[in-house]
């Protein structure tokens, strides 16, 4: 066999937020971790903002001790969640410097293992926080250089900022293109540009599957030199999820790579989240059409579904080609900045605006900020009637972005506390009152799925996805 080939597991992240909207409760992920444990994977990414606030909005688990019921059953492979480099929620504008310390340090006691951090727009002074929260913690920090196609993101972009983040120390470089627009072709200059510029420091790849070519961009990655993966399990791949993992290791070994998983337990892995799919009536992943549009407009393939009921509840459905024409133009102007969480949402909601009222006729506050440094430089000078008119209404900075925002920990806690723990004053911090009163309402996180039931066909099921179990007894009570 040639090379290790490392691979990250992400159902439980980016697989459940692709497919079913981050709404996997810790009930349904529960029964697959022992085999997740021993499948052999080089990590396993469990933990992120969207999980962390789709499990206090929506699904009233408190996320810390989803966290810990997490890491009680995953006792041999390492636990990476993802974080973006200003703070939990991008949408508020950066994190105190100190809040967004203590969060790290908070999950790295919770036992998040591993980091893995982006910024946006490639502004990597926004990592310098996360990276020495992590470093103090005695934690891996994978950091992150996002992709996308412009005028500016060319290879020598690339590699500048793959020099900047390596001498920043980070323990690995991961090439992320969260809209699936890399291509097998780009990864042939650009993956071994990269690789020779973060030596020794490995560069690993994160490519979704979005426009269909996810599969073979991630192995092309890999003959070009990247050590490691991230897929998910079947059920939950494809379309804007990541490489299938059955699938990409079947490729790589076929290719003469070694990956050290264990065939029995991806499999046991995929038949519980199948049958989850079927038990909750969830959507299971399947391979995206190919659509040379998303090259252009660049939207997150989950944002379009969410963006055409949005316009389909002002009446406007019919508009939508429309606004993924202007979007292009709206990044142009605000400076090429990537079409990633929340910079997408700020951009698609300027798009809509522009082609209703006519552009720039309304002009949304995070636009204004975005265009005089509120959320960090810029890959490249955002248009000047744009700097010129928001100029009016905030002072243009070009300092890290964080670097004005003053010290909130002592203050929160002194005005909002006590509070018994800091996971409990970030938890206040992140979320309003009244969301936390619904968590803490509805009790201790279930360790049971409330639609299993209690039918001699579920016991079966489950039953016999335990390889370890021959025989069983049944007693019916009266």
């Amino acid at each position: 066999m040639g090379r290790k080939v490392k691979l990250i597991e992400s159902t439980l992240r980016d697989g459940q937020q692709s497919w079913w909207a981050t709404r996997m409760t810790t009930a349904m992920l529960l029964p697959a971790l022992p085999a997740l444990d021993r499948a052999g994977f080089h990590a396993i990414e469990v933990f992120g903002q969207a999980v962390m606030d789709a499990s206090v909005r929506y699904l009233k688990e408190n996320p810390w001790d989803r966290f810990r019921l997490i890491r009680a059953r995953v006792l041999k492979t390492p636990l990476m969640m993802i974080n973006g480099g200003l703070g939990f929620s991008v949408g508020r504008g950066a994190m105190p410097d100190d809040m967004l310390a203590l969060y790290y340090k908070a999950c790295a006691q919770c036992g998040v293992d591993m980091f893995f951090v982006l910024d946006g727009m490639n502004d990597l002074r926004n990592l310098d926080i996360p990276i020495r929260a992590a470093k103090q913690a005695g934690k891996q920090f994978y950091g992150s250089i996002v992709y996308s196609i412009s005028p500016v993101h060319t290879d020598a972009h690339f590699i500048e900022k793959t020099r900047q983040l390596v001498q920043k120390g980070v323990d690995a470089l991961v090439l992320k293109d969260p809209n699936g627009v890399l291509t097998p072709d780009r990864v042939r200059s650009l993956v071994p540009a990269m690789c020779e510029a973060a030596s020794p420091v490995p560069v690993y790849c994160h490519s979704h599957c979005v426009t269909g070519l996810g599969p073979a961009t991630n192995l092309e990655a890999v003959k070009y030199g990247a050590d490691a993966l991230w897929t998910c399990t079947r059920s939950l791949a494809n379309g804007s999820s990541l490489p299938a993992t059955d699938a990409m290791a079947r490729h790589l070994e076929r290719s003469g790579y070694e990956v050290g998983l264990d065939p029995a337990a991806v499999a046991e892995v995929e038949a519980h989240f199948r049958s989850m799919a079927e038990r909750h009536h969830k959507p299971v992943g399947t391979p995206a059409e190919y659509d040379p549009a998303y090259y252009v407009h660049q939207m997150p393939g989950g944002m379009i579904s969410n963006f055409r009921a949005h316009l389909a509840q002002l009446g406007i459905q019919d508009r939508l080609e429309e606004v993924l024409e202007e979007c292009p133009r709206v990044r142009e102007d605000v400076g090429w900045v990537q079409m990633v969480t929340p910079f997408s949402q700020i951009i698609g909601t300027q798009a809509a605006l522009n082609v209703l009222y006519g552009r720039y006729k309304v002009v949304i506050r995070d636009i204004e900020k975005l265009v005089t440094g509120y959320y960090g430089q810029t890959p490249a000078p955002p248009d000047p009637n744009l700097v010129d008119r928001a100029s009016s209404r905030m002072k243009p900075i070009t300092e890290r972005a964080a670097a004005h925002v003053p010290p909130a920990v002592d203050r929160f806690r002194r005005e909002h506390g006590p509070f018994e723990s800091d996971e409990e004053l970030l938890l206040a911090y992140f979320f309003m009152p009244a969301q936390l009163r619904e968590m803490a309402d509805a009790g201790p996180i279930s360790e049971v799925d409330a639609a299993a039931g209690n039918s001699l066909v579920e016991l079966v099921r489950e039953v016999a996805r335990r390889k370890g179990v021959t025989r069983f007894h049944y007693v019916q009570q009266a």
